[in-house]
């Protein structure tokens, strides 16, 4: 290799888009393309599949585009990085091909009427350790045990059932492997240790045998090197190291240079997420946040999670935005613009409209629901798009509030990433909602710039995640909250936000029992 400014090919499976890019050992952005992929399909209620054959190729030419199109001298070229959207399944042959769709992480199918194993003994010690009902979730939800009743003869051919990163590092250097860090949800994975579980009953509980699963690596392994099928498809070098970084979330934490505690990163993609590090294993009793390995080896994040977050934005466009759409049809620009330019107009806390952003359900209660609540005839859909916009900085904060709490480590900053963060008047109400300056960084690509610092350290490139991030992180833009909306949002937050859900959780519950939506058990 070249004494040259070394660069890292980053591949960004994302749940809307895909994207790859180069970035340098500096932190530069140096090119960058994105396609669209559908992001799911619906063969039934509560379902959410994806083609996973299409959305590999999709990878596979976007790849192929930047690197052509940088025109970045190959003997420059370090290594591949890889983070994508977690949770999603792949079962795959031996071969690596897809066996069916994959099931992504939106999917909420459910199967009812299984029994935990291990008989009266373990149903006690379960009960003793106050375990019964999160296990009883787990194995209702697991994909695994749907697939083996519904799909046996699916089921019976998958030979590794995979990830969208450990699919796609497949098809690069043809190994089954993937982080540890990619790992959450819905896997038999023990997230304190940071490996497959090491008790056979949770696999049966899941439904899926060890030997079915990829084998995991951490985010600074070398995971393996691009074969010559991977060369040509991809369009990248043969015997480059690739590496497997952290989920696209916890890469995010990265990307904001967080490597130590008193920084909390939000991310407002299709999933809005605010993370903070940590150096120890904190989870929460109800799981109203996750912890997850971080892309920092031997550390976590602690990640609260709006699942439905900046899809919204989507949403509305779709269902309301018309007007805009045409106005920026009319001016060249992009839909969001127009709608971010309206936010201006309407003032801190939209009247007395809030949004409770549960589009898609907590985690903890699949019954909730999102509310909108303080209509009055003078609201406009200005006033619904704004409140949507602080609903979920609302919820965010309270999440943030309890990640505090539970690891006693103060917030003192935020940093914000995805493509919310590009919009002035989201950068604002952020900061205003939770009192706190919020950060701009020097790309919104923050979750490919942690796979790329990953990288950076795994290859020696840079010594350590400290002078990576001194080299490779910057703030952009800095902005401060405005004493007065602060003062309306806290009261709003305090008085109202945080007492919607235990006012409304009943009334979901009812509307369930009514409707059958959703299914209750």
């Amino acid at each position: 290799m070249s004494n040259a400014v070394k660069h890292f090919i980053v591949i960004d499976g994302g749940t809307q888009n895909i994207k790859a890019f180069i970035f340098d050992e500096n932190g530069n952005e140096v090119h960058g393309e994105s396609s669209p992929v559908t992001p799911y399909f619906a063969l039934q209620p509560d379902f959410a599949e994806q083609d996973a054959g299409a959305y590999l190729r999709i990878t596979q030419e976007v790849t192929r585009s930047v690197v052509e199109n940088s025109r970045i001298p190959a003997d420059t070229i370090a290594g591949v990085a890889i983070t994508t959207h977690r949770s999603t399944v792949v079962p795959v042959d031996q071969n690596g091909n897809p066996v069916r769709s994959a099931i992504t992480w939106l999917d909420e199918r459910k199967t009812e009427g299984l029994k935990l194993p291990g008989g009266p003994v373990m149903s006690l010690a379960f009960k003793a350790a106050r375990m019964e009902e999160r296990l009883r979730e787990y194995q209702r939800r697991s994909k695994f045990n749907w697939l083996k009743r519904h799909e046996p003869e699916n089921y019976a051919r998958t030979f590794k059932f995979l990830t969208i990163s450990s699919h796609i590092l497949h098809s690069l250097t043809g190994e089954f492997k993937d982080c540890s860090s990619m790992i959450v949800g819905l896997f038999p994975i023990d997230l304190k240790g940071l490996q497959w579980h090491p008790w056979k009953i949770i696999y049966q509980i899941f439904g899926v045998e060890r030997d079915r699963l990829p084998v995991l690596v951490s985010p600074v392994e070398i995971a393996g090197t691009v074969s010559e099928e991977g060369a040509r498809c991809f369009g990248v070098p043969a015997g480059l190291p690739v590496i497997i970084g952290a989920g696209d979330k916890q890469s995010e934490l990265l990307g904001a240079g967080v490597t130590a505690s008193g920084i909390a990163e939000i991310s407002y993609g299709t999933a809005a997420v605010i993370e903070l590090l940590s150096s120890k294993y904190v989870t929460h009793p109800r799981m109203d946040f996750f912890t997850w390995g971080a892309a920092i080896p031997g550390h976590w994040a602690l990640e609260g999670f709006v699942g439905r977050g900046y899809w919204m934005v989507s949403w509305f466009k779709g269902e309301f935005g018309k007007r805009e759409e045409d106005e920026a049809t009319r001016l060249g620009l992009p839909p969001e613009i127009v709608l971010d330019k309206q936010l201006t107009d309407i003032p801190a806390g939209s009247m007395g409209l809030l949004v409770q952003p549960y589009w898609h359900p907590r985690e903890n209660d699949p019954l909730s629901k999102g509310a909108m609540i303080g209509f009055s005839g003078e609201h406009t859909r200005k006033h619904v798009y704004r409140a949507i916009i602080e609903g979920i900085a609302y919820e965010l904060r309270r999440l943030g509030e309890l990640m505090v709490k539970h690891s006693g480590n103060a917030i003192t900053e935020l940093r914000i990433g995805g493509g919310g963060s590009q919009s002035d008047e989201i950068m604002q109400i952020t900061a205003d909602v939770f009192g706190l300056p919020a950060m701009r960084m020097h790309t919104s690509n923050l979750a490919a710039l942690g796979a790329a610092i990953d990288a950076a350290v795994a290859l020696g490139v840079h010594k350590s995640f400290p002078e990576a991030v001194e080299r490779m992180v910057r703030v952009k833009t800095t902005f401060q909250p405005v004493n007065e909306n602060v003062r309306i949002y806290d009261r709003l937050f305090r008085e109202v936000y945080v007492k919607m859900y235990p006012a409304l959780s009943p009334l979901h519950n009812r509307i369930a029992g009514i409707t059958n939506y959703p299914k209750l058990r």
